[in-house]
This record gives C-alpha cells, structure tokens and sequence, in this order.
C-alpha cells in the first residue's frame, strides 16, 4: 500500500513538474516536456499500445512504457544525431522511415509527429480549434493527420499506418 501510494505521488510530481517554459522577452522556449500518455503505433512490421511516458526535450522525444516496474518499451527518437532506438538497438531515422513506415514519406515524419508539428511542408493545413488538420493523399498515401492540444492522430489508410498520443486525464 505504502509503495503504491508512493508511485502515484511521485508520477504527479514528475507530471506536475515537467512541463515549464523560460520566458526570454516575449518568446517562450521550451525546454523538457515530460508526461504520461495513452500511446499506439501501429505499422506493418510492429505495434505498440500502452500508457507510457512521453518526454520531449530539445535533443530527443522518448517514449517508455513499465508494467511491474521494469521497462517494456524504450523508443527513442534523436532530433539531432538522426537516430531512432528500440531498447538496446538503433538506426538511422532515414532507415526507420523507410522500413517500418513508408519510403515515401520523409525521415523527418516521425519527429513531427511525435513533436506535434505539420508535415510535408505544411501541404493542406487547415486550423482547428486548439490545432490543425491535414488530409494530403497521393498515389504512394493516403494521410489525415490532426493535432490538438491534448492528443495527436496520424492515419494513412494505403500504408495502413495508425499513431496517436492522448494525454492521460
């Protein structure tokens, strides 16, 4: 009992806690983001489905699921060294985008995504309440991705491709 409520104490202080901005003039910069998400991506070659921790720093957005306490899924997606790691194994983002999303997107897709920011070049950007929606279809994809305040959903039914975040509430 003790332990338990001690892990929930310590998830809200960690969530609590993480997401400040440092205000240089008028321009916010964000430094680390870190909290827990319901997250599922789902490709043709793998598939994952949990709460997790999210975090977004300047340097990586990380994505850390537990079960028990000990660490089931470990992604890792560097924004500057262009890296992507599962665990203990990594690989260029350009081999990632390729393999297990699609050779037609850019490597820069899953960084944007997972950072909340529009892709291919802002193609067909329409503003929402509290975000944005893009519908962009080709030969090679047929994509609607939206992002709002609170959740994030990627879809390309060619490439049968499905990634959303949701804050936890």
């Amino acid at each position: 009992m003790k332990v338990t409520i001690l892990s929930i104490f310590i998830l809200f202080l960690i969530n609590g806690c993480s997401n400040k901005e440092f205000l240089f003039g008028k321009k916010a910069i964000q430094k680390n983001i870190t909290k827990s998400q319901k997250i599922v991506m789902k490709t043709k070659k793998f598939a994952f489905s949990d709460t997790a921790f999210y975090k977004n720093t300047p340097r990586l957005i990380q994505i850390q699921a537990y079960s028990s306490g000990v660490a089931i899924a470990n992604m890792k997606f560097y924004k500057i060294n262009d890296s992507v790691c599962f665990g203990n194994k990594c690989t260029n983002r350009k081999y990632f985008t390729d393999n297990f999303l699609s050779k037609n997107y850019p490597s820069s897709l899953i960084i944007n995504i997972l950072s909340k920011k529009p892709i291919f070049d802002k193609q067909n950007l329409k503003k929402i309440k509290d975000g944005f929606l893009q519908q962009i279809k080709s030969d090679s994809y047929d994509i609607t991705y939206m992002v709002t305040k609170n959740f994030v959903y990627f879809k390309d039914k060619k490439n049968k491709i499905l990634i959303k975040l949701s804050d936890l509430k």
